[in-house]
């Protein structure tokens, strides 16, 4: 919204100056004397002069890339910046109690990434996509060790609640680098292996799919219709592009979508 008051600055068009003034990031605002010069042309409209160039650009500049969320909310869409926190919630052997630990990730005023971890990491970690699974984790451990036949253990691993795309946050790029082994219990669908994939991109063949090789004992499962043929075109491919092949013989053969809860009931 700032980018597009400033851009009428520049054509030279009226705008609306009390609204422009409630944009303008604090810095700015506060040398708003130094900037503009404003004449009234009818109502709710202002003729807005430039009176400082050089400092117009910097405003400029800040307009078209917001450095954090509280500049981008002050030009009207807070989304144009990533948050500076970033939060996950996490098991691991260490707990107390049957509650889940915090690690947090925050953006410092230099710009380093600053992770708070109260534990010890293990070299493994399981990434659960939802809550309900998250908080029911004892039974995807076990789910986990059937399918990939390996132990999943808390004394041999994490177990963190991904909350869908979050996991793929910048801020969490540190405390994702220090484990040895990922393990993505996702949905079985397109957006669950669209995660899956941008994490392999990053993080390289370390970042593996829960997944038995053979799905024939849980195809009753596939029970949810996906809401566009693209979607299931979509699965399909990234399970043939990460060579999950008894994945892609599933969607082929159900044209159904197995949603992660439904394996609990199978546990």
């Amino acid at each position: 919204m700032l980018k597009k008051y400033l851009q009428h600055i520049k054509e030279g068009k009226a705008v609306h100056y009390s609204k422009l003034l409630q944009l303008l990031p604090p810095g700015f605002y506060q040398r708003r004397s130094e900037l503009f010069k404003v004449k009234v042309t009818g109502a709710g409209k202002w003729q807005v002069t430039v009176l400082d160039q050089a400092l117009f650009e910097q405003l400029w500049q800040s307009a078209l890339a917001p450095q954090d969320r509280q500049t981008a909310s002050l030009q009207g869409n807070s989304h144009q910046a990533v948050t500076s926190y970033c939060y996950l919630l996490l098991y691991h052997n260490a707990l107390p109690d049957v509650r889940p630990d915090l690690v947090l990730a925050s953006t410092e005023q230099n710009g380093a990434v600053c992770v708070t971890q109260a534990y010890q990491p293990k070299t493994k970690l399981l990434l659960i996509e939802n809550e309900e699974n998250f908080f029911c984790y004892p039974k995807v451990l076990q789910l986990a060790t059937q399918m990939l036949a390996q132990p999943f253990r808390l004394d041999n691993c994490d177990v963190a609640l991904a909350a869908g795309s979050r996991i793929g946050s910048a801020l969490l790029t540190d405390w994702l680098m220090q484990y040895q082994e990922i393990y993505c219990a996702f949905d079985f669908d397109a957006a669950g292996l669209e995660v899956f994939d941008s994490l392999q991109k990053k993080y390289g063949d370390k970042v593996q799919f829960v997944v038995a090789p053979d799905l024939t004992p849980w195809l009753s499962g596939f029970k949810c219709l996906p809401k566009q043929q693209s979607h299931l075109d979509k699965a399909i491919q990234l399970a043939a592009k990460h060579r999950l092949f008894g994945l892609e013989a599933a969607f082929s053969q159900t044209k159904h979508f197995l949603e992660q809860e439904v394996l609990l009931a199978g546990v």
